[in-house]
C-alpha cells in the first residue's frame, strides 16, 4: 500500500463508550471563584454545592492543531458532565494569525457529548519579545470571565444533552457573540495600537450564518473537508510512518450528521483495517504524554465505530495508537499478557526508567478496558 495513496472510508456511529486511564489529577475551583485567565488548563468546578461538579477544559485558539486541546478534554473525560471553554476568533494581530471556531469542531463535540462554552477576548497586550520586534501582534490575550462563567453557570443546570445545547448555542447566539468578539477586537487595536485583521471579510463569513444555519455548516465542513485533504497528503517528518496510506473519513452518526476526519495511516493485518494514529519521540523512548493523550483522543472515536465501509463495501477494522522511541527493543501491542509484558519490561530493562514503567501499566489499562483499541509500542530506529 503506497503511503502516497488516499483511501476514503464512511463510518457509521450510534453511541460513544471509553474509559480514560492517562488522565491527571484535576484541581477543583469553586464557581464563585473561577477565573478562566488563571485557571488551569482543565479541572472540575463545584456549582451550588459539592456535590454538583462541572469538569472544564479551556482552548487557547479555535484552532485543533495549537496547544493540544483534545488533550485537555482527554483529562476530564471520564467526569460526568464537561464543557470546554473554546474562543470563537482568535486574531493575533495584523502580523499573527487569525484563527476562528470551525463547524466540525462542534460536530466533534456533540459526538462526544462535550457542552462548549463560546468565549471571546477582550483585554490584550502588544507583543514587545525582543523576537517579536518590528512586528505588529498581539500577546497575553483575556477572556472575558463573566460571560464565560455566565454560560458555565448555565451549563451547571441544564438537563439535555450537549448536542441539544450545543446547537441552541450555534443557532441563538453565534452571531451575538462572532460580532462582539469582533467589536472588541477592534477596541484591542485601538488601545495597544496593534492593527488587527480586516474584519469585513469575517462579518461577511457570519452574515452567511444569519441568512441560514445550513450555510454556516456548509462553509466550515467544506473547509474542514479540504483541511483533510491537505493533511491526508502531508508527510509528518516527526512520526514513523513506513507501513500505512493516509486515509480520509466520512462519520456519519444516527442523527445524519456528517463528519471529515483523517488519521494518520491505514493498514491492512489478516483482512483487517487498522485505523492508525502515530506518535513518535524524536529523543527519548516515549513521545511526550500530551502527545500520547492527543492520539488518544483522536481515536476515541475510531475505537466506537458501529461500522466501517470502503467504497461501500463493510469491513472489519480496529484502531491502534502507534508509539516509537529511540532505543527500544522488539515490539509490544496492548493489551497483552502480564508475561508479555513483564518480558518486554525485561528485555528494554536498560531503556525504561520508573516513569515509563508507569506509563506503559497504564496504557495497558486503557488498552484493556476499551474495545477495538490497541497501543503499539515501538523502535523508530
Amino acid at each position: 500500500m503506497s503511503l502516497n495513496s488516499i483511501l476514503q472510508f464512511t463510518g457509521f456511529i450510534k453511541n460513544i463508550s471509553y474509559v480514560a486511564r492517562l488522565t491527571r489529577p484535576l484541581v477543583t475551583s469553586r464557581f464563585k471563584d473561577f477565573d478562566i485567565n488563571v485557571a488551569p488548563s482543565s479541572g472540575l468546578i463545584t456549582m451550588s454545592s459539592d456535590q454538583d461538579v462541572l469538569a472544564y477544559s479551556k482552548w487557547v485558539s479555535p484552532k485543533r492543531t495549537r496547544s493540544y486541546p483534545f488533550e485537555r478534554i482527554y483529562n476530564t473525560y471520564n467526569q460526568q458532565k464537561c464543557v470546554t471553554i473554546i474562543p470563537i476568533i482568535k486574531d493575533e494581530g495584523v502580523d499573527g494569525d487569525l484563527d476562528k471556531i470551525q463547524y466540525s469542531t462542534v460536530s466533534w463535540m456533540n459526538l462526544l457529548n462535550i457542552y462548549i462554552v463560546l468565549a471571546y477576548y477582550d483585554r490584550a497586550g502588544k507583543n514587545a519579545r525582543q523576537s517579536q520586534q518590528g512586528k505588529q501582534k498581539l500577546t497575553n490575550q483575556r477572556f472575558d470571565i463573566e460571560f464565560v462563567n455566565a454560560q458555565i453557570f448555565e451549563i451547571g443546570s441544564y438537563k439535555m444533552s450537549a448536542l441539544h445545547w450545543n446547537k441552541q448555542l450555534i443557532e441563538d447566539r453565534f452571531l451575538d457573540i462572532f460580532d462582539t468578539a469582533l467589536t472588541r477586537y477592534q477596541a484591542i487595536a485601538d488601545s495597544t495600537g496593534v492593527p488587527v485583521h480586516a474584519q469585513q471579510r469575517m462579518r461577511t463569513y457570519a452574515a452567511g450564518i444569519l441568512e441560514d444555519f445550513a450555510t454556516f455548516k456548509d462553509i466550515s465542513h467544506l473547509g474542514s473537508e479540504r483541511a483533510s485533504t491537505r493533511e491526508a497528503v502531508t508527510e509528518h517528518r516527526l512520526e514513523y510512518l513506513t507501513d500505512g496510506a493516509k486515509a480520509r473519513f466520512f462519520i456519519k452518526n444516527y442523527l445524519g450528521g456528517i463528519y471529515y476526519l483523517t488519521a494518520d495511516e491505514v493498514l491492512i493485518e489478516n483482512g483487517v483495517y487498522v485505523i492508525q494514529e502515530s506518535k513518535n519521540a524524536s529523543k527519548g523512548a516515549f513521545p511526550a504524554g500530551s502527545d500520547i493523550k492527543d492520539g488518544l483522543f483522536k481515536l476515541i472515536l475510531f475505537s466506537n465505530l458501529d461500522r466501517l465501509e470502503l467504497d461501500g463495501v463493510t469491513v472489519p477494522f480496529k484502531s491502534r495508537l502507534k508509539l516509537t522511541g529511540t532505543g527500544i527493543q522488539g515490539r509490544l501491542r496492548l493489551p497483552c499478557s502480564t508475561e508479555t509484558m513483564n518480558a518486554f519490561l525485561e528485555l528494554n530493562q536498560s531503556v525504561f526508567k520508573k516513569t515509563h514503567r508507569t506509563l506503559l501499566n497504564s496504557l495497558l489499562n486503557e488498552a484493556h478496558s476499551n474495545l477495538k483499541l490497541e497501543i503499539e509500542i515501538a523502535s523508530n530506529e
